[in-house]
C-alpha cells in the first residue's frame, strides 16, 4: 500500500474523532434518559452516561477500523 500523505493522515484522523465523539455523546444521551416512554422524560446524569459514551466511542471508532482495512485490503488486491 503506497504511503499515505500528511494531509490524507489528518482527514483520517478528522474522520476518525468526529465519529468516536459523536457516536460517543449519542450512546451518553440514550444512556443518561430516565421516564421517556412514560411521559416524563429527564436527563439524569449517571453511571450509565459515561458507559454510554465509552461504548459509542469505541463503536465510532471500530468502525473507521473496519473501513480502513476493507480500503487497505481492496488496494492490495487491486
Amino acid at each position: 500500500m503506497p504511503e499515505q500523505s500528511p494531509n490524507e493522515k489528518g482527514l483520517w484522523t478528522v474522520f476518525v474523532l468526529g465519529t468516536a465523539i459523536s457516536f460517543g455523546v449519542l450512546g451518553a444521551i440514550i444512556g443518561s434518559m430516565k421516564g421517556f416512554f412514560h411521559g416524563d422524560a429527564t436527563f439524569v446524569f449517571s453511571f450509565r452516561t459515561i458507559v454510554g459514551f465509552v461504548i459509542g466511542f469505541v463503536a465510532g471508532w471500530l468502525l473507521w477500523k473496519f473501513v480502513r482495512s476493507r480500503i487497505a485490503k481492496s488496494r492490495d488486491e487491486g
